[in-house]
């Protein structure tokens, strides 16, 4: 399934030629891929791991594409949890900064600014953070008309 999804996705975006196409793949894959750097437990036994989706060069400089930010909080059975994860940034602008999870899992978005650097994530439960970067990079958005 999937898979499906996967390929879905591609024909979707090989019909578009704008950000937005770009930008709905990454939200299609941010909901099937998991993250799989898991940092805690915190205080009351859970743990906490965030990832990030932006395309392999990074998301551009123009103060509106998104990265798509999907966190997953477990206990420590290995169950998703229902809670509410803390989220700051050092550059860009979060979808929500105080984001619900369910079953373990939530998604929110980070918007870029319109000059590079790197944007640091961190996602925090209780006493225990995980962090993760998006790259805010120059991309050329030049194009020939034939």
């Amino acid at each position: 399934m999937a898979i499906l999804k996967k390929i879905k996705a591609i024909q979707i975006l090989r019909s578009s030629l704008r950000w937005g196409g770009l930008c709905l793949l990454l939200i299609l894959l941010a909901c099937s891929e998991q993250v799989t750097d898991i940092v805690g437990p915190s205080n009351s036994g859970f743990s906490i791991g965030i990832k990030a989706f932006y395309g392999t060069a990074g998301l551009p400089a123009d103060g509106n594409s998104k990265a798509t930010i999907r966190v997953e909080v477990f206990d420590e059975n290995g169950r998703g949890v229902n809670t509410t994860v803390t989220l700051t940034t050092t550059r860009g602008t979060l979808g929500t900064e105080s984001l619900t999870v369910t079953n373990g899992v939530g998604i929110t978005t980070l918007t870029s600014v319109s000059t590079p650097g790197t944007a640091s994530i961190v996602a925090t439960v209780e006493n225990a953070s995980a962090t993760t970067i998006v790259p805010i990079v120059n991309i050329s958005t030049a194009v020939s008309s034939n």
